[in-house]
């Protein structure tokens, strides 16, 4: 009876051998697994190559708000396809406008398309073939109509015809388009006066879209009237 239970042992002790090195060869080979909890470390590359179509990694957090990874690196990563940076989409760029054509003394061009949003807007004017007599003013400003009917101007300029140059007109202004509101530029030339723009001098209109701007720590009007 004892022959065959230490017989029993020994096959038993063999087997577990058997597994403890075909583990040992298999963590040679493939190296430690990663363990969830826990900080995992290596002195080599860890990748992952899925060799199936599909998705090769998926990543997700209790909440959306939380954030899915955390870097210490600043170095590019090539060909990484970010679809939204600082809450933009990655589509987004500069929308821009063109306008030609004879005007009257008092125009309004539409930011047609402009989502709602903040934006730093630029526009440049040219008042060619401005009618009136030299000495009288033109001026342009942006104008934003708010959900309920209040209006914003900003990003007033003006200019005075001579008898050597036509008005030329730019500026650039901070604005924010709510859901149910409009941004127009408005140009005016002195009553009664018509003016073109042409295709080599157009209207041209920029609109940056700006992602979390504050006037945090700009001193207010009555904070610089303090300090004269």
């Amino acid at each position: 009876m004892r022959s065959k239970f230490v017989t029993v042992l020994t096959v038993i002790g063999a087997v577990t051998v058997l597994v403890l090195a075909a583990n040992t060869v298999a963590l040679a080979t493939t190296g430690k697994a990663i363990l969830a909890g826990k900080i995992n470390t290596s002195s080599t590359l860890t990748s992952i190559v899925r060799t199936t179509p599909g998705t090769g990694l998926q990543v997700k957090t209790k909440s959306t708000a939380n954030a899915p990874f955390a870097v210490n690196g600043t170095g590019k990563v090539v060909s990484l396809n970010a679809d939204k940076v600082d809450g933009l989409d990655g589509g987004t760029r500069a929308l821009k406008w063109i306008f030609t054509g004879t005007r009257g003394d008092t125009t309004d061009f539409a930011l047609a398309g402009l989502p709602n949003g903040t934006y730093l807007v630029s526009y440049s004017v040219y008042f060619g073939s401005l009618s009136t007599a030299d000495g009288l003013t033109s001026a342009c400003y942006l104008r934003q109509t708010v959900n309920g009917g209040a209006t914003v101007f900003t990003g007033e300029t003006n200019m005075t015809e001579t008898a050597t140059s036509y008005p030329g007109l730019s500026a650039t202004a901070l604005v924010t388009k709510g859901t149910g509101g409009s941004v127009v530029l408005n140009c005016s030339a002195p009553s009664g006066g018509t003016w073109t723009a042409t295709s080599s001098e157009p209207v041209q209109i920029t609109a940056v879209p700006i992602a979390g701007v504050t006037n945090k720590g700009a001193p207010t009007v009555s904070k610089v009237a303090a300090r004269r």
